[in-house]
């Protein structure tokens, strides 16, 4: 991981470089603040990569990647492609030259692997660095059209550049994310949640793992049809996300079941958590087409992993079935509740 995390860093140092530079050489106006903004974004960049780096010393992140020697391969010849094609003097070229140079850098950084690496390590900030990058590649792109007419051939590798971005966004969602609900699929949970268990047992910090259900969804698929349950489906995925902490991982499991990793959630902090999601749920204001208002509500149960440090990883399939028979015992008390996180280990 500290391989990754180093090459994402140098990657990040090479573009904060070259735009500095293009940005103290350029004769246009305009495009030196593009430049100058474009040169602060990577710092940015640099910085968070930077603290990912630290957080990976401290124990704080788990090895999130399970075959590190390929990635590391493929990061490696990214930096190498990106070093090769920047010129050895960034100061003498025109301001034409400098933008293809700055749409070539951007054309090996938008390699989907960074977007799922972001996925990875920080589930809570994902979107908001991705719709930072977009925006970052944006003032880019309409630099290029702006100073390129629109028939040429620079302009049409700008819109390729575009599309190839939304494109390879569009691949990390279909890989990652639930269609209907947009947050996290059972694919991402299993890769997420046997490394944070490694995390955890290494390091012996408390790991939760939740599991809430929507109560008597049949019913309401049955009684009011699959299109208004797939609207108390986003709605609930909707409420569930406003509950959860920036660190917690929120998955759509099943049918009309979620599941959420809560990294450094103690067993009060984790039984609050399910608490909070539960009273969420309580509050949607779903409305049926006579503009009635459909109550809805979940139970929630979970368990919380507490060995000592270089302990052996639990499996995520235990961590699961213990999430389990907490819900069962939620729902059997009566649903709308949570029921009291089952806990593995000494706390």
């Amino acid at each position: 991981m500290r391989q990754i995390l180093e090459l994402c860093i140098q990657m990040g140092q090479l573009a904060q470089q070259a735009y500095g530079v293009m940005s103290s050489h350029c004769t246009n106006e305009e495009l030196t603040d593009t430049f100058q903004q474009m040169a602060a974004e990577e710092g940015a960049n640099v910085a968070w990569w930077s603290d990912l780096l630290e957080a990976w010393e401290q124990g704080l992140l788990p090895d999130l990647v399970n075959d590190t020697d390929d990635l590391v391969g493929r990061f490696t010849d990214v930096r190498d492609e990106l070093e090769a094609v920047l010129p050895d003097a960034l100061k003498d070229l025109t301001d034409h030259e400098m933008l293809a140079t700055a749409a070539r850098i951007e054309f090996y950084l938008i390699d989907p692997i960074f977007g799922e690496i972001v996925d990875l390590t920080e589930p809570g900030r994902a979107e908001g660095m991705h719709e930072a990058y977009s925006a970052h590649l944006q003032r880019l792109i309409g630099a290029i059209e702006e100073h390129y007419e629109e028939q040429s051939l620079a302009s049409f590798l700008a819109r390729i550049l575009n599309r190839t971005w939304r494109d390879n966004m569009a691949l990390a969602v279909c890989a990652t994310r639930d269609p209907l609900t947009g947050i996290y699929n059972r694919r991402a949970l299993d890769t997420h949640l046997r490394q944070w268990s490694a995390w955890s047992a290494r390091y012996g910090r408390p790991l939760g793992v939740a599991l809430v259900d929507i109560d008597l969804f049949k019913n309401l698929n049955d009684t009011r049809g699959h299109t208004f349950g797939d609207t108390a489906l986003r709605a609930v995925a909707a409420a569930l996300t406003s509950a959860v902490r920036s660190s917690d991982m929120l998955v759509r499991y099943g049918g009309d079941e979620f599941a959420v990793i809560a990294p450094e959630a103690e067993p009060g902090e984790f039984a609050i958590l399910l608490q909070r999601m539960v009273e969420s749920v309580r509050a949607i204001d779903l409305r049926d087409a006579e503009d009635r208002r459909v109550p809805i509500s979940v139970s929630a149960g979970g368990a919380v992993a507490v060995d000592p440090p270089a302990s052996l990883p639990r499996s995520p399939d235990r961590l699961l079935a213990a999430a389990d028979q907490s819900l069962y015992a939620a729902k059997q008390s009566g649903r709308d509740r949570i029921s009291a996180p089952v806990i593995l280990g000494s706390p």
